[in-house]
């Protein structure tokens, strides 16, 4: 599984990671001529991109800080957003600052990438320091998400098999005109939740902004991680 790390880095960093903002951005240009109970579909599949985006990033950091231990293919391909994963991840961000947890990726930080701007072309300096911005970013605005939402959210996308435009039929059940519902069937209650969520096009331009910032630490992450390793390596 190992060896496979370089090439499907590769491919994360060069077409992969950046899926979900390019759905996203092109699924908000469409609601411009989609009709109203389109747009709702529309809408929900851009927040789907938004957490796919999110569970993409947390298992990423998590593959690439435990590389020591198992593969960073094997951890981050088998890795589901839930309860236990989510605290793991809080766990080892939640009240760090960007540089201590760059560090504990074994990242570079900004502080490092100033101290070599003497040292290495001006061209790659810009891009290291982009780069340790992105991510930073990306930390900052999963960490801004309020989390109780986000595994709720994740977990009705994961037991969803329909959408509703309303729900009326629903035994005390309303929404809003702008909202959308994610139907769950509760075995054990025998009946039918519906989880709702607003789609208007202010609340989905946020979603797509923060999908691209998210999809960008990622690829940086990678791209660092990468870099990083080859410099090590001529090292040796």
């Amino acid at each position: 599984m190992r060896r496979l790390e370089t090439p499907f880095l590769e491919n994360f960093a060069g077409f992969s990671g950046k899926a979900h903002r390019t759905v996203a951005e092109a699924l908000l240009r469409g609601l411009v001529t989609a009709d109203p109970s389109d747009r709702k579909v529309m809408g929900m599949r851009i927040v789907q991109e938004y957490l796919a985006a999110a569970e993409e990033f947390i298992g990423l950091y998590l593959a690439l800080r435990g590389r020591d231990v198992h593969p960073v293919v094997r951890t981050f391909m088998g890795f589901r957003l839930n309860p236990a994963s989510l605290a793991a991840f809080l766990n080892l961000t939640q009240g760090r600052d960007a540089a201590w947890i760059m560090r504990d990726l074994g990242l570079p930080t900004v502080a490092d990438v100033e101290r070599a701007r003497g040292e290495v072309p001006r061209r790659q300096y810009k891009q290291f320091r982009a780069a340790v911005n992105s991510v930073a970013g990306g930390l900052q605005r999963v960490a801004r998400v309020e989390h109780g939402a986000l595994l709720r959210l994740c977990a009705g996308l994961r037991e969803s098999r329909a959408l509703a435009d309303r729900v009326d039929w629903l035994p005390d059940r309303r929404m809003n005109p702008d909202q959308v519902a994610l139907l769950v069937l509760d075995q054990r209650q025998r009946t039918m939740a519906a989880h709702t969520l607003a789609v208007d096009e202010q609340q989905l331009e946020r979603f797509v902004d923060a999908t691209g910032t998210i999809t960008a630490a990622g690829r940086d992450m990678v791209w660092l991680y990468l870099h990083m390793r080859d410099v090590e390596s001529s090292l040796d």
